[in-house]
């Protein structure tokens, strides 16, 4: 889960966070691997720990949601293009300071495709970019973030070749964050 990267990234044992928050080390360890579901834990305990971690209570929510992968943030992004349309899908990202959350919650690969997103449709509609994010356009990911279908066209072939094509065919703003993302609209080349 996303809260033990966060943990990580802020050093924070789950020792020190159990301390600190003044509840049990079991409590804290079976939230955070996931052996018990932060919706099922009691107001005071969301409350004790968002406090400590100094987060709001939804942030602490999006970091313990089971189930959750980049795929699934993917695919969820390209819906909401899709089905808000580019400019609104835009406005709605800029104005809800989402990147900034994601990138403060340490969750980088989120932050870094919506900013990519961004960019990249500030490129297809001639808007300029947005400047707000220059600091986050200076990172990428450790490993490149394949689509799902290409890591499984792969596997089952036993090589590397749907890979190497996708990253030639990749979108600019996506690839400079080691994210390969192809075509997003119906006019997009892949």
């Amino acid at each position: 889960m996303r809260i033990e990267q966060f943990l990580k990234e802020k050093k924070i044992s789950m020792y020190e966070l159990a301390e600190r928050s003044g509840l049990s080390y079991s409590v804290v360890h079976n939230l955070i691997k996931g052996k018990s579901d932060i919706r099922n834990c009691t107001v005071d305990t969301a409350s004790r720990l968002a406090r400590t971690l100094e987060i709001s209570i939804d942030d602490l929510m999006l970091l313990c949601r089971r189930n959750y992968t980049f795929t699934w943030f993917r695919s969820e992004q390209c819906h909401l293009v899709h089905s808000k349309g580019e400019l609104e899908y835009l406005v709605n990202v800029l104005e809800s300071q989402e990147i900034n959350r994601y990138w403060r919650l340490c969750m980088y690969a989120e932050a870094m495709y919506e900013v990519a997103m961004v960019d990249y449709i500030c490129r297809r509609n001639d808007i300029p970019r947005c400047e707000n994010y220059n600091e986050i356009r200076n990172h990428k990911l450790d490993h490149v973030a394949y689509p799902i279908d290409v890591k499984l066209i792969d596997e089952l072939r036993g090589t590397h070749e749907e890979a190497e094509k996708s990253e030639k065919s990749a979108i600019p703003e996506f690839r400079s964050f080691n994210i390969i993302e192809g075509a997003i609209f119906d006019d997009d080349v892949a």
